[in-house]
């Protein structure tokens, strides 16, 4: 309320002072003004404020009849019918002339609720309350009710225009110079009609109408307005003045009315065309200068007007095209076309993919959107067609779809692509009754050759598996990579077991023949599990994890061959899965525990040391052997954490041992290759003799030949690190890896073990007999000592021992036993491990 009381005085005292211009003007005979400068002042502020105005107008407007002496209750009633008025005339108005927006129309809205209609209601009921109220009475009825209609009409008309063209005008300087032209002619004008120099003059009141048509039509609507305003206060000074007779005063008006409305409308049309044209010229900027192709029809389909665009994308010109039957129409060899008509024909639009020809020829794919243009009648007129080229976006979808389909490396199918397509392949053989294959193929030992010689190597080796599988299989046969090394084969309509059989060993043979890349060339091999529907499963999921345990299966038997999915292999995997789980918390909860076997010289049947080795026991599943979960815990990682674990436990149990007063004198430990190639392993080693004191040349560290060719340059500087502590090397399982003495030479070895897989023949073996003389004949050249695992029979020992071999171990002298069964068993055997320490 505080920010709108200024507001109110402020329109209060606008609305007085029209009413006091207003009596000024009356005309003193009839007490009626002769242009309403109230009403046009009220009108404006009515359009412009808004219904706030309103309670100022009302009470504003009883200052006119006060002054003309009618009583205070007419008055205020005359001052609410002028209130009313203007409400009225805001209720009628379209909403669009309530914001600024007038055409024509809103033009001649205006004129029926203002002028004629509430200019009209209020004049009559005006006149009544005046004729009822003032005794002495005023002029003729009839005279006074014409000139205040007449005059309030004029007034609301000047104010419209003024209103209208001061929101609309320009505010250049050409447009005030020709405001400022206007007014001047205006002002001669009205001159020469209203205060004639020459008495003989004669009427010149027709000038008006050519006056407001200039007005209108050229600088605008607050022009005309201007025009009505000068010629309507030169009538009423005129009036005054006595050069215009009293009698006269009604046709002035009337005809100033007329003039004041032909300009309004001459105004509002010349404004509506103006903007006509300008809308039909960017019309016709936007029809030509489109990309994309336009074409009008008629209801018929025959083109009436193409734009440049049509003829850069079809190749024909306008002269071409008009006059033909356009082919958006024409027959697709489907229901399309028919759904086009009919769509156009109830919702007026249509759009999608058309299939057309260019003037040579040449198919594209376009994207059509038509309208339909219906007449003043509502019938369908013409067809407004736009289209473009759609080949670019076309292939953009269709890259985009392979992408999201395919595996970018191979291009074969990726994941999502597989379990849909298996998806579907499920559900037609369930329909069909028939039988389908998975086939999930790992290649063997790509993980070293993508780390032994790079991404890119195995990046191509990739490609070349997936254009082998292309090769080994139908065409129509879905093959996808779901990642890694990891492929899958689908076939459909399984007839025979056979026909399954036949297609993996085809592709174990193809898979397996070598590939040269960048030079060298390189050998893998893969493991394939099958699983068949419906038997191994009736869901996708299912299928593909069956598959995948099966494939798991035929790495575990050797890898480089195929296995058919068995309800026992899911016993198997599930086992797998709890022994990794409980593998997990084996280390924190103590459930490791080692075990040693004792080393015998067969020369002098002491004790040479003893081998660890590690036992899990588990709390439900009892002694699990290290056959049983070391693969998943290289598998996992874990066994890094354990190779330490048993390198800490060994030490801590020698310097047990050592305490008590017994000298083992040696301890030989398993070293893992993921172990091994940590580059923090010497210092590990260092920090655990350290940490309990013991020898370094108690402690023997046992590798695999694979371990070291992974990579000779690095065993070699790991070895000679550990050799320089005084640690002893021992090479493990001789003859089962690379078997190259040759490669002996070069890294500092003290020992060689034997693998078992030899001793187990002799001496009745001839070839491992003879292998095994080999072996130590060639490690007595290199100065290694040789010891023979797995010796469970005299007959072995004393073999070895007329071989040539230094050591022995098996079951024959002791099964791996506790720290403290190790203990009972070489006292009761006489071994004398009391203060006896080999260095």
């Amino acid at each position: 309320m505080p920010r709108s009381f200024p507001c109110f005085w402020l329109l209060l005292a606008c609305v007085v002072v029209a009413q006091l211009l207003s009596w000024g003007l009356a005309v003193r005979a009839q007490g009626m003004p002769t242009v309403a400068v109230a009403s046009a002042v009220s009108l404006i502020l009515a359009l412009r404020v808004g219904a706030a105005s309103l309670t100022p107008i009302a009470l504003g407007s009883m200052v006119w009849p006060l002054l003309l002496g009618m009583p205070l209750l007419a008055s205020a009633a005359l001052a609410l019918l002028t209130a009313g008025q203007f409400w009225l005339i805001r209720t009628l108005l379209p909403r669009s002339a309530l914001e600024g927006n007038w055409r024509v129309a809103e033009g001649l809205h205006f004129v029926a609720v203002g002028p004629v209609l509430s200019a009209g209601i209020v004049a009559s009921l005006g006149c009544l309350f005046v004729r009822l109220t003032l005794d002495d009475g005023l002029a003729s009825l009839w005279s006074q009710w014409l000139t205040w209609w007449w005059s309030d009409a004029l007034g609301l008309l000047v104010a419209v225009s003024l209103h209208i063209g001061w929101g609309i005008r320009r505010h250049d300087r050409r447009t005030r110079v020709e405001l400022a032209t206007v007014l001047c002619v205006s002002v001669v004008t009205a001159g020469l009609i209203y205060f004639p120099p020459w008495p003989d003059l004669g009427n010149l009141q027709f000038l008006l109408f050519a006056l407001m048509a200039w007005a209108a039509l050229r600088p605008g609507l607050f022009a005309a307005g201007l025009v009505g305003l000068v010629a309507a206060c030169a009538a009423a000074l005129a009036v005054h003045a006595q050069t215009l007779p009293l009698s006269e005063h009604l046709g002035v008006v009337t005809m100033q009315a007329a003039v004041m409305m032909t300009g309004l409308m001459l105004a509002l049309s010349h404004r509506e065309g103006v903007a006509a044209a300008r809308e039909a010229r960017l019309s016709g900027q936007v029809f030509q200068n489109a990309s994309e192709g336009i074409l009008i029809t008629d209801a018929q389909a025959r083109i009436v007007a193409v734009n440049p665009a049509f003829t850069r994308i079809t190749g024909f010109d306008a002269g071409e095209a008009i006059g033909r039957r356009s082919r958006m129409f024409g027959p697709r060899g489907n229901d399309t076309g028919r759904e086009m008509l009919q769509k156009l024909a109830e919702e007026g639009y249509w759009q999608g993919e058309m299939p057309d020809r260019r003037k040579g020829g040449e198919s594209y794919p376009a994207w059509l959107s038509i309208s339909a243009v219906r007449d003043e009648r509502g019938q369908i007129s013409n067809y407004v067609g736009v289209f473009s080229d759609y080949t670019n976006r076309k292939e953009a979808e269709q890259r985009l779809h392979f992408l999201a389909n395919h595996d970018a490396l191979t291009r074969l199918h990726n994941r999502s692509a597989m379990h849909e397509a298996l998806s579907q392949a499920v559900a037609r053989c369930s329909a069909d009754q028939m039988q389908l294959a998975l086939l999930f193929i790992d290649l063997d030992r790509f993980k070293a050759i993508n780390d032994t010689l790079g991404h890119d190597v195995g990046d191509e080796l990739l490609k070349v598996i997936a254009a082998r599988l292309r090769d080994s299989v139908k065409s129509t046969d879905v093959i996808a990579r779901l990642g890694g090394d990891e492929f899958t084969v689908l076939l459909e309509n399984i007839f025979h077991i056979d026909d399954v059989t036949h297609v993996a060993e085809r592709l174990l043979q193809q898979l397996c023949q070598p590939i040269v890349i960048h030079g060298q060339e390189l050998f893998v091999t893969c493991s394939i599990g099958i699983s068949l529907y419906p038997g191994d499963g009736r869901l996708p999921a299912q299928l593909l994890k069956n598959a995948d345990v099966a494939m798991y299966r035929a790495k575990e038997l050797g890898k480089n061959n195929y296995q058919f999915f068995s309800p026992e292999m899911n016993a198997r995997a599930f086992e797998h899965l709890v022994l990794e789980t409980s593998l997990r918390h084996a280390l924190e909860r103590s459930e490791l525990r080692l075990h040693f076997q004792p080393q015998i010289d067969v020369a002098t049947n002491e004790l040479e040391g003893v081998e660890c080795l590690i036992r899990w026991e588990h709390p439900e599943l009892g002694l699990v052997p290290p056959a049983s979960f070391i693969p998943i815990a290289e598998e996992n990682g874990l066994i890094v954490q354990i190779g330490e674990w048993v390198l800490q436990e060994s030490c801590r149990t020698m310097r047990e041992w050592e305490d008590a007063g017994f000298m083992i004198p040696r301890v030989a430990i398993n070293l893992s290759a993921r172990q091994f190639l940590r580059e923090q392993l010497p210092q590990q080693v260092a920090a655990a003799l350290k940490a309990y004191d013991i020898a370094p040349q108690r402690l023997e560290l046992e590798i695999t030949e694979s371990m070291i060719m992974q990579n000779p340059q690095r065993a070699v500087g790991v070895l000679g690190e550990l050799r320089a502590m005084g640690v002893k090397l021992a090479i493990d399982d001789f003859g089962t890896g690379y078997s190259s003495l040759s490669n002996l030479k070069h890294f500092p070895l003290d020992t060689l073990k034997i693998d078992r897989s030899f001793i187990v023949g002799v001496p009745e073996d001839e070839d491992s007999a003879a292998i095994t003389e080999a072996i130590i004949a060639m490690a007595k050249k290199l100065r290694l000592k040789v010891v023979a695992e797995g010796v469970e029979t005299l007959g072995q020992m004393l073999y070895m021992r007329r071989s040539g071999c230094h050591v022995v171990q098996g079951y024959l002298y002791a099964m791996p036993l506790d720290a403290e069964a190790l203990l009972r068993y070489l006292s009761r055997e006489g071994y004398n491990v009391t203060g006896r320490v080999d260095a």
